[in-house]
């Protein structure tokens, strides 16, 4: 027991550029999502091809999470990280040059592999050890809530690139430069950790540790490891679902689309606060009790947004907000805290990069599933019946979360909140 544990205050500065860097290197995948109709008209796109742009980002996700996980364990988790930005922003320069679809499309799996790949699996590595195993939903939180800061920082700063462009009937001109702002950006990151980033607990090192079946297969036997994947996937799906809000606010309650889209704006200014204060309360109070109360106030906030169409017409959209804030805060705080219960899972920090790849394979398949199931349900269902219908599952994956995360505190949850309070005293003895 010599070695010193990491501590959150001292790698602060390093998390929140991390969480700087797990940001930005996301703006040249999903940028075109906000401007899309500058976008395909600029590159002569047509809807589908608009979706195929996704799917080949998206589709690489559901084995580059694993595959990505193991590279976690065998590499050095900064140097994956300074790859993956470096070329993600070098793809970023080719798209200013090719307009060609198909080359777009080879453009768009390019980011689908720098920024799934070999990033995310070694980005949740590299967090985790840089806090005690007592601080690590503190420092996943501050993680996610830093990149929720980062995402409104450079959003603004895109739309103002858009915005004074468009004003001089330029549009194509500021799509090309918010192409080379988010190409620039991830690069400049990249050169940034070569100096300032450090592998702590002497895992610099970047020799190769060759792939045991063994491992994988040991992984998947940890009943941790599943509970997680079932705690990612359900959380998850609020993550992906949440966006139905707004044409569930125009569609049934008749609201603006303009106050429509304010109620799920609002998840991004939810977001900073939900995921820091989550993981320092989860630190404190226990990582599945702060989930329980999650999942509960997810449910509570679905089952309002599905009741207000029955309160009187003055009563709505202040419900609306209130059932909103409820889900935001609740989706954010498990969002910032699910992987930091690795280390009171009992899962080795040796095998973490494989338990990341396989939980997040699993976890974050919601994101292929979501989209589809939502346009089948609204599709087959006209009106407030299929929101119902879709909500109510929704509801239903809050249960079945709400279930796991009562299962883990018992399991898991209960000793390790003893152990930490042990040790707590323990350590004002000693001072």
């Amino acid at each position: 027991m010599g070695e010193t544990q990491p501590s959150y205050k001292k790698n602060l500065g390093k998390l929140l550029l991390i969480a700087f860097a797990g940001s930005i290197i996301y703006g040249l995948p999903y940028f075109r999502q906000y401007y899309y109709d500058a976008y395909m008209e600029i590159y002569h796109l047509n809807n589908t091809q608009m979706g195929t742009l996704g799917s080949a980002y998206g589709l690489l996700g559901l084995v580059s999470y694993f595959i990505g996980g193991v590279l976690a364990d065998r590499f050095s988790a900064k140097w994956l990280m300074i790859g993956s930005l470096i070329a993600t922003g070098i793809g970023g320069f080719a798209h200013l040059f090719f307009t060609d679809f198909k080359v777009l499309v080879c453009i768009y799996a390019l980011w689908g592999l720098t920024s799934l790949l070999t990033f995310w699996p070694a980005l949740l590595k590299m967090i985790r050890t840089l806090a005690s195993d007592e601080e690590q939903s503190r420092a996943y939180g501050t993680f996610e809530g830093g990149r929720g800061v980062a995402n409104a920082l450079h959003m603004a700063a895109a739309t103002a690139i858009f915005g004074f462009f468009e004003a001089k009937m330029m549009a194509g001109a500021g799509i090309k430069w918010i192409i080379i702002f988010y190409s620039v950006c991830p690069i400049i990151c990249g050169i940034l950790f070569i100096f300032l980033l450090k592998n702590p607990g002497g895992t610099e090192k970047t020799e190769t540790t060759k792939m045991k079946m063994s491992d994988i297969i040991r992984v998947l036997k940890m009943p941790a490891v599943w509970m997680m994947i079932i705690i990612t996937f359900t959380t998850y799906t609020f993550n992906m679902s949440y966006f139905y809000i707004t044409p569930y606010a125009t569609n049934i309650l008749g609201t603006t689309a303009v106050l429509a889209a304010v109620l799920t704006i609002l998840a991004q200014y939810v977001r900073p606060v939900a995921s820091t204060g989550g993981g320092f309360l989860a630190d404190k109070f226990g990582k599945s009790r702060l989930m329980i109360v999650g999942f509960a106030s997810m449910i509570v906030g679905m089952l309002l947004v599905i009741l207000v169409p029955k309160l009187s017409s003055g009563m709505q959209i202040a419900a609306m907000i209130l059932a909103c804030i409820l889900v935001y805060l609740a989706m954010y705080s498990n969002y910032g805290v699910y992987f930091s219960m690795q280390a009171e899972g009992g899962i080795p920090i040796e095998v973490s990069g494989i338990a990341i790849g396989v939980i997040a394979t699993v976890g974050y398949l919601p994101e292929v599933i979501c989209p589809y199931v939502a346009g089948k349900t609204l599709d087959a269902f006209e009106g407030v019946t299929g929101y119902y219908y879709y909500f109510t599952g929704m509801i239903v994956m809050a249960v079945i979360g709400c279930i796991t995360c009562v299962i883990w505190y018992r399991k898991f949850g209960k000793k390790a909140l003893a152990d930490s309070k042990k040790a707590a005293v323990e350590s004002k003895k000693e001072n």
